[in-house]
């Protein structure tokens, strides 16, 4: 059996078409501890591995999205192993975090209240999103996005704080659904972020829809946010209205590209995203929306399409290592064109970052960097908050002068 493989591409193998699991793993004390919890919070089991060259992957386990998979995870002694009938290759598989199965004061179980990928904490204080309902719901939307479950502030400082004691919360990304206001949701998410920079000293990043108008995308900076995100999810326009028909009808894709435009102004370089999701429409489409994107300063984020069985989108593009190579090294090559850090997604095991792209013939990685601001531990509140004022006049500046 071979043992030669490029991690890189069996990333991507095992993002596309999971994993099945040997009945050597299912009896293992991690495998049945991820169970466990997966069962106790109603969610599909995901589980971290970690291939050769440290390289990060999220896969999917009990709903595999290709059901003829010949991926399959075995244990040996103390060793987890991937393997095909071709293949066989050392993977270290990351235990879910010991905070996941602690409840909160108020009863919660904090796996619930926050997911753990990569360095990111993922918190959605509410499952309250307005496209869920009738035919403005996304095609693509996934399970546990339809979680409508709420959690209080307290719900979620407990639940950083457990994360944060096992190393687990260098990053916490707050997710919003559409909320009609004016605001795109900001507002009920600020209550958190003041909390969570009160008593920790992490980097917030939100994933928000874009507001109405650009005044609460300097609040957005001003609040202490540190990266913010608004979804386009695919460049193309007709596609766009096919599969994400709340947005296009509520917010609109205009409306995307201008809050994106703006946000880049006002943020640190590298630090506004916006995902375009890898699958859902044509390489050639996704190499514009790249383009696109970087041009405006905007870091694209390619999450690959997991499609949710059943759904409207379960059968779509296929996908393969050499169908979805090419993008990462477009992307690799359009941040250094435009000379925006990917830092801020680097590590995001979910998706394939353009540090990935060494393994499909781009240049090899720089020694890994943290965002801009990560090494605020060393500077003063109030030289953080003067700089956030400065950037936001700065750019109300430059808007005015047609600049």
């Amino acid at each position: 059996m071979n043992t030669d493989h490029n991690s890189g591409e069996l990333k991507l193998e095992l993002i596309t078409k999971g994993v099945r699991l040997d009945r050597s793993a299912l009896s293992s004390k991690e495998i049945v501890r991820a169970l466990d919890i997966a069962n106790q919070v109603h969610n599909p089991l995901e589980l971290d591995l970690i291939l050769p060259g440290k390289v990060l992957v999220n896969i999917a386990i009990q709903e595999c999205l290709d059901k003829e998979t010949n991926y399959r995870l075995i244990k040996e002694a103390e060793d987890f192993f991937v393997v095909n009938k071709d293949l066989k290759v050392k993977v270290y598989l990351e235990p879910p975090p010991k905070f996941y199965d602690q409840l909160t004061t108020s009863g919660k179980i904090m796996a619930k209240v926050g997911r753990k990928y990569g360095d990111y904490l993922l918190v959605t204080p509410t499952g309250a999103c307005e496209f869920l309902s009738g035919d403005m719901a996304c095609k693509y939307c996934d399970v546990d996005a339809k979680n409508t479950d709420d959690k209080s502030v307290q719900d979620v400082l407990e639940t950083i704080e457990a994360a944060s004691a096992e190393g687990a919360a260098e990053f916490v990304c707050i997710n919003v659904g559409y909320i009609s206001s004016d605001d795109g949701g900001i507002s009920m998410v600020l209550p958190f972020v003041k909390e969570i920079k009160k008593n920790f000293d992490v980097l917030i990043c939100v994933q928000a829809q874009p507001p109405k108008t650009d005044e609460w995308i300097d609040l957005t900076y001003a609040s202490g946010i540190d990266s913010l995100a608004y979804n386009l999810e695919v460049y193309d326009e007709e596609i766009f209205n096919k599969i994400a028909p709340g947005k296009m009808s509520l917010v609109g894709r205009d409306r995307y590209f201008q809050a994106l435009a703006r946000a880049a102004k006002v943020f640190p370089s590298g630090a506004i995203v916006s995902n375009l999701i890898v699958g859902l429409e044509p390489v050639e489409s996704t190499f514009k929306g790249i383009d696109i994107l970087t041009a405006m300063g905007v870091v694209p984020t390619l999450p690959i399409f997991r499609p949710v069985p059943g759904s409207d989108l379960e059968s779509h593009i296929d996908l393969t290592p050499e169908s979805l190579s090419p993008i990462y090294v477009h992307l690799q090559n359009a941040l250094k064109r435009n000379r925006l850090s990917s830092s801020w997604i680097s590590h995001f095991n979910v998706v394939v970052n353009a540090i990935d792209a060494h393994y499909f013939g781009g240049e090899a990685p720089v020694k890994r960097q943290w965002p801009t601001g990560l090494k605020s531990k060393k500077r003063s509140k109030l030289a953080l908050n003067l700089r956030r004022r400065l950037r936001v006049r700065t750019a109300e500046d430059n808007e005015s002068t047609g600049l």
